[in-house]
């Protein structure tokens, strides 16, 4: 296929296209849900297409096709040309593309079990061993719900750089979510895993022990108290700490959100934006990770970049685009979510690095304060750097000791105001996965975590 994707960049760069891409992608999706005992969703789909993208006069013009016919493909290069010709003379800007070295090369993923070589049904007996151990981990469970889902997807890329690329990605993942009920109360509980892996995930797990968890999280929660609240010192778990390395500073560090103005980092470059014990990275090559990618949707590796280092801001991630306005290298973070939309720079796996301390250590050394864990939910703002989530639970903690459960209660502050506040960081580190939209769109997965971290942050009542 690679070698008919050449040819549309050759026919693409004759019709007067300074840069042309042309990429195939095939995806297809197994997913299983049962709730309450019954299968609510069975769904497998199958969807392949082309993307042609030309530049001409530093303006985009993107096509794409369902059909890998020659011909269509060659309708496609026509449309994106026409697009691209029509829009550049009404750019504001001209669209550079940096000077790369040109990758000749075909990668596998490296998995134990391939999900699409085990049977269906030994995929829905581990879905139903799921939803009967959170029925039977006690009666106050009232409501249950067990999914499961594989995804693959095969992916070539050719451009006039000189790049010949293909690929595969493999994510399997399951999640199980119990809602106890006593006395009119009702609480969650909830657990999830994911990643770049096989059914080896599957294999690896025991059903019991895993639904088991997030139903026994539930019917805890029931007994727990209202949340203190104002201003203090509040450790944060793996799952907050990457929720705010990625809707507040990732999204801010996104290179085409600088160009726009619409972050408030765009001048932060050499500036202390967090205590030393504060690096931020995104890294996309993490074995296993939920948003590890061989290449950008552009074709350029993936890689580690260092965003913040000992709480120095040091720079964006990019697409080719932005590396070329503002004269950096490509980090592999150019990503669309399918053929039909647009590169964006997104994310890969963003979260703060470990340090030394450990938990214990760090609940010992704190007088008072609260331990918030699980993030419900969780805003972006890369435009004001505010951060606002909201945690399943935690516990206070008094006197260096952890105290009472308490319930769901939100975490807000200036993202840079409470990274400069950073005192202790764990050596526990916790890389979680997620799907993330440029605004609410275009969805690609992710990975978000990090360590403990203690700081100071408003925290507001359940």
């Amino acid at each position: 296929m690679v070698s008919e994707l050449e040819k549309v960049v050759d026919f693409a760069q004759r019709l007067g296209g300074e840069f042309a891409d042309v990429r195939f992608e095939r995806r297809k999706v197994k997913q299983i849900s049962v709730v309450n005992g019954a299968v609510r969703n069975f769904t497998s789909s199958m969807r392949s297409g082309v993307a042609v993208r030309v530049k001409f006069k530093g303006a985009w013009g993107l096509a794409s096709t369902n059909v890998s016919t020659s011909d269509s493909l060659k309708d496609a290069a026509k449309r994106a040309f026409k697009l691209a010709k029509t829009s550049s003379a009404y750019s504001r800007g001209k669209i550079g593309i940096p000077e790369i070295k040109p990758i000749k090369k075909s990668l596998k993923t490296k998995i134990k079990i391939n999900p699409e070589d085990i049977d269906t049904e030994e995929k829905m007996k581990f879905i139903f061993a799921i939803d009967k151990a959170q029925k039977e981990t006690d009666s106050r469970i009232v409501s249950r719900t067990s999914n499961y889902a594989e995804v693959s997807q095969i992916f070539e890329l050719a451009n006039s750089l000189g790049c010949e690329l293909s690929w595969d990605e493999i994510r399997t993942s399951f999640s199980a979510f119990s809602v106890a009920l006593e006395s009119g109360r009702r609480e969650l509980g909830a657990d999830f895993k994911s990643g770049t892996v096989g059914y080896e995930l599957v294999k690896e797990t025991d059903p019991n022990d895993f639904a088991g968890n997030a139903a026994k999280e539930a019917v805890e929660m029931l007994s727990a108290v209202k949340p203190p609240s104002g201003p203090m010192k509040v450790i944060v778990d793996p799952d907050i700490a990457g929720l705010l390395a990625h809707e507040v500073m990732g999204h801010a560090s996104e290179a085409d959100e600088v160009i726009r103005r619409r972050s408030f980092l765009s001048e932060a470059v050499g500036k202390k934006v967090g205590s030393s014990l504060v690096t931020l990275v995104d890294d996309g090559t993490i074995a296993k990770a939920d948003g590890t990618i061989p290449y950008d949707s552009e074709g350029t590796p993936s890689s580690r970049t260092i965003i913040i280092e000992n709480g120095i801001y040091k720079g964006f991630m990019h697409s080719l685009e932005t590396a070329a306005a503002l004269n950096a290298k490509p980090t592999g973070n150019g990503r669309a979510q399918d053929y039909n939309r647009r590169v964006w720079v997104r994310m890969t796996n963003t979260f703060f690095e470990p340090r030394d301390w450990k938990l214990e250590e760090m609940i010992s050394d704190t007088k008072n304060g609260l331990l918030a864990l699980k993030a419900i939910s969780g805003m972006e703002d890369p435009v004001g750097g505010g951060f606002q989530a909201r945690a399943l639970k935690g516990y206070t903690i008094q006197n260096g000791e952890k105290k009472e459960l308490v319930r769901s209660f939100t975490l807000t502050g200036k993202a840079i105001g409470i990274l400069k506040t950073v005192d202790a960081v764990s050596k526990d580190f916790r890389l979680l996965s997620g799907s993330c939209g440029k605004g609410e769109e275009d969805i690609v997965r992710v990975g978000t975590g990090g360590p403990y971290m203690r700081a100071n942050i408003i925290v507001g009542g359940g």
